[in-house]
């Protein structure tokens, strides 16, 4: 994890120009949030107050209490949320009475508490913006997870490249089933082989590795996380369970990974295989992710507007002949850090910066001819983007 709180500049900016008395959040010890704000992952729920420059915690008196850089006070308190933050505003903000910044993600028990002591709440995108922007120790450490996920992927390439071609009459399977280690290879049977290798790398799956097959499924994932589960619902139906289900010959396969390193900082990794591809669409499919792909090593400037990039992504996917309502992607990508989905968007008006770190994603889906994806981690760099690790991008394993 990178050393040390995050955020505190900013929020003591977002105090000034507000001519606010101080910053409040209520936090999940395990959610990125607190994480970002406390340097360190805690295993409960807490209050962070930010007031005249320094940070003060309360939490409850059935833990520990936690060691935490650089904070002026960290103490129990068993009181509703919002009235110990009261409580710790009235004895550290230069104001006993005025504005509060808070998230819109504030419980909402806990505004009241602090509007009946006083306080008029206002939001503040001010921590949300921070965490857009990663330091050279954040992005090192997004390189570590990503670097394993390219491993991981990477093992499933070699299994691929070794499967070999049943024959029904050899008795292995129905003709064109792939055999790995003397057995039919299935979604699950790869996926686990997948979290394995992350395993072995010293980071967590995360519930988000994903092996879709062909078209015959959506993924065989378990338990994955909602946000991609709703994204794969809007393109191709109702997502069902396919860890049985046996991966053919001449279909794509693509291998996803969204891994969760020590420190909480996450990578992501897609790529499309077909072992022994007779080339027609998904060929053409893979050139349109490729290209796309590109694009994001031209646009991703600093400056360049956010929602302008999607868009590229998604005309340049397009481009080679895929429907933009039905084919191509809307799920593009967007900033990743400590969650695997934050700011920027890929969409509206917002400028990129330097130190943007982006999940850019290029795919494309068929009801008959299945699915073809890429996906890497972007940064946007003073001198223009680039990968955080490259990796293959080609259909065939045997290149990995």
């Amino acid at each position: 994890m990178p050393s040390g709180p995050r955020g505190g500049a900013a929020i003591d900016a977002a105090i000034d120009e507000r001519d606010a008395v101080g910053f409040v959040a209520v936090c999940r010890g395990d959610g990125p949030t607190g994480r970002y704000l406390t340097g360190r992952r805690l295993d409960t729920d807490f209050v962070f107050v930010r007031a005249a420059g320094e940070t003060h915690l309360r939490v409850p008196s059935t833990v520990d209490i936690p060691v935490v850089a650089d904070a002026a006070s960290v103490r129990t308190d068993d009181r509703p949320a919002g009235k110990a933050a009261a409580a710790v505003l009235a004895a550290s903000a230069s104001e006993s009475e005025g504005t509060v910044l808070a998230s819109r993600t504030i419980p909402h028990d806990a505004a009241l508490h602090l509007e009946s002591a006083g306080y008029d709440l206002a939001s503040t995108a001010a921590v949300r913006d921070a965490r857009a922007v990663k330091d050279e120790t954040e992005r090192e450490t997004i390189e570590s997870t990503q670097r394993a996920a390219k491993r991981a992927v990477a093992r499933a390439a070699e299994i691929l490249a070794r499967s070999n071609v049943a024959d029904e009459a050899d008795g292995m399977g129905p003709d064109g089933v792939l055999v790995w280690d003397g057995a039919p290879l299935s979604a699950e049977r790869l996926r686990r082989q997948v979290n394995a290798r992350l395993a072995v790398e010293g980071v967590d799956a995360a519930g988000e590795t994903t092996v879709r097959a062909g078209s015959r499924s959506e993924s065989a994932e378990r338990g994955g996380g909602v946000e991609r589960d709703r994204s794969e619902r809007d393109e191709g139906g109702g997502p069902k369970d396919d860890s049985a289900v046996e991966l053919i010959a001449g279909e794509p396969i693509v291998v996803s990974v969204a891994p969760r390193g020590p420190g909480g900082y996450r990578g992501a990794l897609a790529r499309t295989f077909v072992v022994e591809s007779g080339g027609g669409w998904e060929r053409r499919a893979h050139v349109a992710c490729d290209a796309a792909r590109d694009v994001t090593l031209v646009e991703a400037d600093p400056g360049a507007s956010a929602g302008f990039l999607g868009s590229e992504i998604r005309a340049e996917t397009g481009a080679f002949g895929f429907s933009m309502d039905g084919e191509v992607t809307r799920d593009v990508g967007g900033g990743i850090g400590l969650s695997a989905r934050e700011a920027p968007t890929l969409d509206g008006d917002t400028e990129l910066a330097a130190g943007n770190v982006l999940r850019v994603r290029a795919a494309v889906t068929h009801a008959e001819h299945g699915r073809v994806e890429l996906t890497d981690v972007l940064v946007v760099g003073a001198d223009g983007p680039q990968m955080v690790v490259d990796a293959p991008t080609g259909l065939d394993p045997r290149q990995w």
